[in-house]
């Protein structure tokens, strides 16, 4: 089965021409800001969802009695 590629895909179907490479150029810094914000986001909501959780303590909290199996 012969497939055609995309007119924006390499010779050899991977990659970009010379001529997509060109045109996205412009976009590639705001691009890489982009995503090092939003990854500069998700890693800080992580930190600080753990941070939240780390510093409860349950101890004034009873826990109720472990129940003993019996054998029959």
């Amino acid at each position: 089965m012969i497939t055609k590629h995309a007119p924006y895909m390499g010779e050899r179907g991977y990659g970009f021409t010379q001529a997509m490479q060109r045109a996205r150029l412009p976009y590639r810094t705001r691009n890489v800001v982009t995503g090092v914000v939003l990854f500069g986001f998700v890693t800080s909501v992580y930190y600080y969802s753990v941070a939240a959780v780390k510093q409860d303590d349950f101890d004034d909290i009873p826990l109720p009695p472990v129940p003993e199996k019996t054998n029959q």
